[in-house]
């Protein structure tokens, strides 16, 4: 549709220079105001108004090329927002995911097993530092996936 508009706009501007005449301005002794395309009978009260010519073939196919041009760049532009968008999006949504498995693998750790705990003559237990070690790395783990996270978010 769009390249059946283009012969009709130029059609709409190249028509008016050829249908180009003089004309002229009248007032009449009540002060009312003609546009003619012939003088009237009255030489001092006529003014002949100068028309401007319409663009150039030449400037209506530069404009349109420079409009081309134009749209041509705003399409690429505009796959290239979508493109970053996704693209980001994915990186969110793979860091959301890698929260979620740190925040898992927390609670799994902090679950304390029977090899966690050490028990001592006289009955007394403690737990091994092999927990707390464990339960630290997965706490970093989920401190830095959460940091990355909020990184891609921009905030």
């Amino acid at each position: 549709m769009v390249k059946q508009f283009y012969p009709v706009l130029i059609a709409m501007m190249v028509a008016p220079l050829a249908l180009q005449a003089d004309v002229f301005r009248t007032v009449d002794e009540e002060g009312n105001v003609t546009y003619t395309d012939s003088p009237s009978a009255n030489p001092s009260k006529v003014e002949k108004i100068e028309l401007h010519p319409g663009p150039s073939e030449e400037s209506i196919s530069n404009t349109m090329e420079r409009n081309n041009a134009i749209r041509k760049a705003m399409e690429e532009a505009r796959e290239k927002r979508l493109e970053a968008r996704t693209s980001s999006q994915g990186r969110l949504e793979e860091a959301k995911k890698a929260v979620d498995e740190a925040e898992k693998k927390l609670s799994q750790m902090e679950e304390m097993g029977d090899d966690d705990r050490q028990t001592l003559q006289g009955g007394k237990s403690f737990i091994k530092p092999e927990y707390y070690e464990r339960v630290k790395k997965a706490q970093q783990e989920l401190d830095e996936a959460k940091k990355r996270y909020k990184s891609l978010r921009g905030y």
